[in-house]
Formats: C-alpha cells, sequence, structure tokens
C-alpha cells in the first residue's frame, strides 16, 4: 500500500507499507519510484465516478512511461493511455522505447485497414467487455503521430515528423523508428552473417 505519512518536521513523505513494515522512498526500486508519480497522476485524471474527464485538463503529457517497467506493464500503461484518449484527453509521450512505438504503429494500422475493436482488446489481452470495446472502439478514431527530435548541423533541436514508421522507408530515421529499432537490426544483421558464414 502506497500512503502519504507526516514526518516530525511536519514534511508530507510517500511510504510504501506491506504489513507492519514501512518502506521510506529512497529504499524503492527504481520501478516503483519512477512509476507511483504516474500511478498517482492517472488517479486523478481517471475518475470513477460519472465524470469521464477533468473538466480543467486538456493535456496529459507522460514522459518516458516505460521507465523501470517490464514490457507486460508497459504495455498495462499504453492501455491507460488509450483510456485517457476515450475520456477526451489529449495525449503526449515522450519515449526511448520501441514497445510503446510499437503500439502506436499497431494503432495506426489497425485505423487505416479498419480493425475490429476486438483486435485491440486481444492486442493488449483484455477481455472484449463492453467498457473496453468503447475505449477500443475510440482508440480506433483516434490519430497518432510520432516525431523524432534530433539536433541538426547547427547544434539546434529539430522536429521530423517519422509518423508512417514505416520500415521500408528511404530516410533511415523513419525506417529505425527515430533510431530506436537500430541496434536490433544490427544485432541481427550480424547473427545472420555469422548463420550464412557458418554454413
Amino acid at each position: 500500500q502506497v500512503g502519504i505519512e507526516e514526518d516530525h518536521q511536519h514534511a508530507q513523505l510517500l511510504r510504501l507499507t506491506h504489513g507492519s513494515m514501512h518502506l521510506p522512498f529512497m529504499t524503492w526500486t527504481a520501478g516503483q519510484r519512477e512509476f507511483t508519480p504516474l500511478l498517482l497522476g492517472l488517479y486523478h485524471l481517471l475518475p470513477s465516478t460519472q465524470q469521464r474527464k477533468r473538466t480543467e485538463t486538456d493535456w496529459v503529457v507522460i514522459e518516458e512511461p516505460e521507465m523501470g517497467l517490464h514490457p507486460q506493464a508497459v504495455t498495462a500503461t499504453m492501455l491507460l493511455v488509450l483510456d485517457l484518449l476515450w475520456r477526451g484527453y489529449r495525449v503526449v509521450l515522450s519515449t526511448h522505447s520501441p514497445h510503446v512505438l510499437t503500439m502506436l504503429w499497431m494503432m495506426r494500422q489497425l485505423k487505416i485497414h479498419q480493425a475490429r475493436s476486438q483486435l485491440v482488446c486481444e492486442a493488449f489481452d483484455v477481455p472484449h467487455s463492453q467498457t473496453m470495446r468503447l475505449v477500443a472502439k475510440a482508440a480506433l478514431e483516434k490519430d497518432y503521430r510520432a516525431h523524432l527530435l534530433e539536433f541538426d548541423d547547427s547544434g539546434k533541436v529539430r522536429s521530423m515528423d517519422i509518423t508512417s514508421l514505416d520500415p521500408g522507408s528511404e530516410d533511415e530515421r523513419i525506417a529505425g523508428w527515430g533510431g530506436l529499432t537500430t541496434f536490433s537490426s544490427r544485432f541481427g544483421d550480424a547473427v545472420r552473417k555469422a548463420v550464412n558464414e557458418a554454413v
């Protein structure tokens, strides 16, 4: 259980409690420390009442949702992102994770091919319940964009639209998903060459 406690100097501290054991914030794992603020933010943005969306908030920015998380947890977080979209928020993710871009690529491909909402549920391994059907259907109607931020020759940061995430693109920045799949491709190439040379 995560809670907020007040110390003797009246400072409020996050504490992880398990039975009689109390673990201060700095003893948590990197995943717990990174995910807890996101979780608390999501609790605020995803009210369980009849209210779908916080009226005072239109944009949600999540920086590196993959930090310290197992790929299954990243997938669950991406499902929560779809829930945010269904509720009417506009969501910006900054990431260094090919897993996050794979989800974006999948959603774009499913939308292009006018896929059934059930395929979204299958991809996330969740039941095709009435609520999930609404979230998945809304997700298939949304627009998804990907931008690479890179330094130009003068040292300024430039943005490049790589939304297509087309692995067959002539532009390596698009084909390599902003450089996130480049190492995997090189690793695969090295294995392919080793196998061919061994024959």
